[in-house]
């Protein structure tokens, strides 16, 4: 389903009516104006895709006014079909300097100007399609969500993006990326009914709009087809690994999860000021979904309900954000190195706890509050059990698997560190800016 074309039909009350009835049968939306004031008014709050002006008007010149509605109108420009009594090829051309896309004789058969009016649309929708997709770009879905917004009909809108896709293109390269990017947009319209929406904003994201009454059931649809396919887009010894490696500055490695999806869902039932408010809204229901491991979506359903699927994708559909200050726990057996971390950490604001073995930590898991992350010396004070047991202990665990793990190390193996589940290697040395900063980015 596509937003309803607007036309706008500046012309004599007698003509004007009569292109009125034709064009309302191609389906779109038809308004008219009898004179350049009362065009002015419509103007001021409609935005219409398609204007039909007679060049030659009782209340004045229809060519200046062309030229008036090219130097007024904001982009997305509206199509201007000028309509002129004259045979005269030269004065005819002339109009097109007036700022006309077409200029067609006025008391054309209503049926070619019927025609005519589907091709420009037509022509309209295929330039403000994405390149890469051909899904309707960021203008279109900007007028399909003003049309939701004065609609009666029941819709959601679901904000869809890939999770870790810059670390993908820099792996494998953006073209690898791109048909990764298509193939999304196939899935969406797969799942996309007769009367659902799929447009393709920028890069990775698009938005659906969906007039079903369960919009969380599609997205775990999407979710479900979308993991079907992605192990295709990757080599099979990455596939085996379960990870990528991203490299970053001071030795930095990161374990990168397999790409997935992440879908914010936003419904009807909320009072939106704007289409702006729509984008944005559904997008932070959608930067909470990524939180979860794998492809997840997030509702605005009010009512407050975590599940888990049996393909073990947590999804959750919250009602409200609630802040909170993040928990570290640092495992280090240096003493003076593990009081440098809690008081920066603790300056930063971060609630931090220190311990130097891995039975304590395991005691601190399980008696106090569940860290958000934890930071890993490999060479603990503990006999029984060393960083990289305690590593693998920990993301065996279901309880703790979701918990960030930071492996701060002086010893040099890194692979060793992200196949034991780390999901950041920082060798010592190190900054404390930079430790900091990848502190930061993976709580946020």
């Amino acid at each position: 389903m596509l937003p309803t074309p607007i036309i706008l039909i500046i012309h004599q009350a007698k003509q004007a009516s009569q292109y009125e009835q034709m064009l309302e049968k191609t389906g779109a939306k038809v308004h008219t104006a009898t004179s350049f004031e009362q065009a002015n008014e419509l103007l001021s709050f409609l935005h219409p895709d398609l204007i039909i002006l007679a060049a030659s008007m009782p209340s004045g010149d229809g060519h200046l006014y062309g030229q008036q509605i090219r130097a007024a109108l904001v982009q997305p420009r509206p199509v201007l079909v000028l309509l002129q009594n004259s045979t005269d090829v030269c004065e005819r051309i002339s109009l097109f300097r007036y700022g006309a896309d077409d200029v067609l004789p006025d008391g054309i058969d209503k049926k070619e100007l019927a025609f005519r009016v589907m091709a420009h649309l037509r022509r309209r929708q295929e330039e403000f399609s994405n390149p890469l997709t051909q899904l309707p770009g960021p203008n279109v879905i900007k007028r399909m969500l003003e049309q939701c917004l004065v609609s009666d009909k029941p819709w959601a809108a679901m904000s869809v993006d890939l999770n870790k896709i810059r670390v993908y293109n820099e792996t494998y390269g953006d073209l690898a990326g791109d048909q990764l990017i298509k193939a999304l947009g196939a899935i969406l319209i797969d799942a996309a009914d007769d009367e659902d929406f799929v447009g393709h904003i920028e890069a990775d994201d698009f938005l659906v709009i969906t007039r079903s009454e369960q919009p969380e059931r599609k997205a775990e649809r999407i979710c479900q087809q979308f993991d079907n396919i992605s192990n295709r887009f990757y080599p099979r010894g990455d596939i085996e690994r379960g990870f990528l490696i991203s490299t970053g500055r001071g030795g930095i490695r990161r374990r990168i999860p397999l790409i997935s999806i992440a879908i914010g869902i936003v419904s009807r039932s909320r009072r939106f000021q704007s289409y702006v408010d729509v984008l944005t809204t559904s997008r932070d229901y959608r930067y909470l979904a990524k939180k979860h491991n794998g492809s997840s979506w997030v509702s605005d359903s009010s009512l407050p309900l975590q599940r888990q699927t049996a393909s073990g994708r947590h999804n959750t559909i919250i009602s409200q954000d609630e802040k909170k200050i993040s928990r570290i726990l640092v495992i280090e057996p240096d003493g003076a190195m593990a009081c440098l971390l809690q008081e920066t950490l603790a300056l930063e604001g971060y609630l931090v706890q220190v311990t130097n073995s891995a039975g304590d930590a395991f005691d601190l898991l399980r008696n106090e509050a569940r860290p958000d992350l934890i930071l890993l010396e490999s060479n603990l004070a503990d006999r029984q059990m060393d960083g990289w047991k305690l590593c693998r202990c920990l993301k065996d665990n279901d309880e703790f698997r979701n918990i960030h793990l930071v492996m701060v190390t002086s010893n040099p193996d890194q692979t060793r560190a992200l196949e034991a589940g780390a999901d950041l290697y920082l060798p010592k040395p190190f900054d404390m800016s930079l430790l900091l900063n990848e502190v930061s980015l993976l709580l946020t």
